[in-house]
């Protein structure tokens, strides 16, 4: 069944809905197959799926961040958040831990793409929120904090954190396990 235009609206208000609040959304579809597909058959794995429905995730912040936020503003420290996460789930997060007040503060990787390094580093103090951001614009980012004369710590807990860490003046990688 294909899905009308009514029926896609609605998918993405329930996704909007969901973003808003602070949950990490995942839709899920299948695909009928009678035989082990292709190499070229899985270049279109992806289309003609059946749309089944979506479930939100939540990964809530640890207790102890609100806090630590509170005590960096206080400090004349500015927080920002570099995220993969959907721009509206990022902002909701960030609302929550204070650490941006206004929509306007948000901006995209896709954004930062049509930005020069020189319009970049102009405009870098205007944002507290990046979302759906690759390891290359978190790099850009804490290069143009850099270039503003700023001293640059981040925090990062997967390897696509690592490139920006290691550019960053102070690099702390969160979570790690040894065994």
């Amino acid at each position: 069944m294909l899905l009308d235009e009514e029926y896609k609206k609605e998918i993405y208000r329930q996704n909007e809905e969901m973003a808003k609040g602070a949950l990490r959304v995942l839709a899920c579809a299948y695909k009928e197959l009678d035989h082990k597909p292709s190499e070229e058959e899985m270049k279109m794995a992806e289309s003609g799926l059946t749309f089944i429905g979506m479930c939100g995730m939540i990964d809530p912040p640890r207790e102890e961040v609100k806090d630590a936020v509170k005590k960096c503003k206080s400090a004349g420290i500015k927080t920002v958040m570099i995220t993969g996460d959907h721009k509206i789930t990022a902002v909701a997060i960030a609302k929550e831990l204070g650490i941006l007040e206004n929509e306007d503060e948000a901006i995209l990787g896709k954004d930062l793409e049509e930005m020069t390094d020189e319009e970049l580093i102009k405009n870098i103090r205007k944002y507290s929120v990046y979302a759906r951001v690759s390891p290359e614009h978190k790099v850009r980012i804490v290069n143009a904090w850099k270039a503003n004369g700023e001293i640059v710590a981040m925090t990062g807990d997967g390897v696509n954190d690592a490139p920006a860490l290691k550019t960053a003046d102070i690099g702390c990688a969160m979570g790690c396990v040894r065994n």
